[in-house]
């Protein structure tokens, strides 16, 4: 059985590359969340957990993690294993799709970290100077979805055999408007196994019929505040007042008119798209008879 030490020989290749940056906080985008589990429910039934590399950037002290990939890998009571040369490919061809994208670190399923956790992230310490370790129980030990983010600290003495202690950075679930509509709707589907099939203006009517009962809650807030029944809170006034300024102030005809050019571009798209797919149809006839 061996020993869970990082040798001096993989951190001197980050040494010598570049510093180590400092990671105050994590930003985890939702679609990482979404992979692991995807990982971990096709996992093989030998394989306690599955491990993978997350893909993103640095800014000033904050880590962004935007995307991720299984690695293959092994793990017994008495050694782990993983395809190295498999995780360094498709982090180069990820480069490659985005230029501004690198490695930040790796990603298990679980919360335990164990001596193996060392030697994997050590191997990702020469991938990133200040790689994170990301967890995520997906077996929903506590009635939940745990999420934990760490970075590792050296401990040891110098010139000699050194290790690692995994310290605890704090993390954030952060995604755009257009996700959360995609996170809404997987939230309603909570109980049900059948997937609701809704069209795009039965999709409208429900966002309109959830922004309406939003702004209802908002009002009883402002009532209740103006009343004297709730306290007042000068930062959610900020809030909503830069909500209100974000608002266009447009009249009746111009927003018509807007959704009116918009439904004729609609209708062009659709048009083109027909006679795309009756042209292709005709090439397909003409070349079975030629």
């Amino acid at each position: 059985r061996f020993k869970a030490v990082v040798s001096t020989q993989s951190t001197g290749a980050v040494e010598g590359r570049t510093v180590n940056l400092p990671v105050r906080k994590v930003i985890i985008h939702p679609v990482v969340l979404f992979n692991i589990v995807d990982n971990y429910e096709r996992r093989n039934d030998n394989n306690k957990r599955v491990i993978g590399t997350l893909m993103g950037r640095y800014d000033k002290g904050t880590v962004y993690v935007t995307e991720s990939f299984a690695v293959p890998h092994q793990e017994t009571e008495e050694e782990v294993s993983m395809d190295m040369e498999y995780a360094m490919r498709i982090g180069e061809l990820q480069k490659k799709v985005n230029t501004s994208m690198y490695t930040v670190g790796w990603y298990s399923s679980g919360i335990i970290i164990n001596e193996y956790s060392s030697l994997i992230h050590a191997f990702y310490k020469c991938q990133c100077p200040t790689p994170v370790h990301l967890t995520v129980d997906t077996q929903l030990k506590e009635q939940k979805m745990k999420i934990n983010t760490h970075i590792t600290s050296q401990i040891g003495v110098k010139n000699g055999t050194e290790g690692c202690i995994f310290t605890p950075v704090s993390h954030s679930i952060v995604g755009s408007e257009a996700d959360q509509v995609s996170l809404k709707f997987f939230q309603g589907l909570r109980g049900t196994k059948k997937t609701p099939n809704l069209n795009d203006q039965e999709q409208i009517i429900s966002s309109c019929d959830d922004m309406i009962s939003q702004i209802n809650i908002v009002m009883g807030h402002v009532k209740k505040v103006l009343s004297g029944e709730a306290p007042n809170d000068k930062e959610l006034g900020r809030q909503l007042m830069e909500v209100v300024q974000s608002i266009p102030n447009l009249d009746g005809d111009t927003i018509t008119n807007m959704l009116n050019s918009h439904m004729q571009d609609l209708l062009a798209v659709e048009y083109l798209t027909y006679l795309t797919r009756q042209q292709l149809a005709i090439s397909a006839r003409i070349n079975q008879i030629l």
